[in-house]
């Protein structure tokens, strides 16, 4: 009679290559998930930090040599590069290293650590990118209303 306690095996063979293929195939995955997004972070650092000049040299290029903007005006204008700072700054967040602690002798630590890290550079991207995609938006917006008003 077994007990619980007992362990049972049914057959002990070699793994197939294609077995062993995507067990690679997976251990890669797994190591590379956090590099990947902490990559991505730090490309949409420059990505956004380098919207802000590429806005002003549009609206440079849109805006007559002298103009007069209202308040209005103005505050509109600058909205997009405020925009696209915070955005880099979110990244910055999720370009960071985790600070979490945990014993590499217990499994079960190191998959909560990864799995919390793996969701928080996640939740992280979604909102840089939001944010990002609003400051492009505003930033088109504000070029194409411009060039549009001043060509009437």
């Amino acid at each position: 009679m077994k007990t619980s306690k007992e362990i049972e095996i049914e057959s002990a063979e070699p793994l197939s290559p294609h077995n062993e293929a995507l067990y690679e195939t997976g251990k890669e995955m797994l190591k590379s998930s956090i590099t990947t997004a902490r990559d991505f972070c730090q490309f949409m650092i420059t990505l956004s930090t380098g919207a802000i000049p590429t806005y002003l040299v549009l609206l440079k290029f849109v805006l007559p040599e002298k103009v007069v903007l209202s308040v209005v005006s103005l505050v509109l204008s600058i909205i997009p590069p405020f925009v696209f700072l915070v955005s880099a700054i979110i990244f910055v967040f999720g370009y960071l290293p985790t600070t979490s602690r945990f014993s590499l002798d217990l499994i079960e630590e190191i998959k909560k650590t990864y799995e919390e890290t793996i969701i928080r550079r996640k939740r992280i991207i979604n909102i840089g990118l939001i944010v990002f995609l609003v400051g492009s938006i505003s930033a088109i917006l504000v070029i194409v209303t411009y060039a549009l008003s001043l060509s009437i």
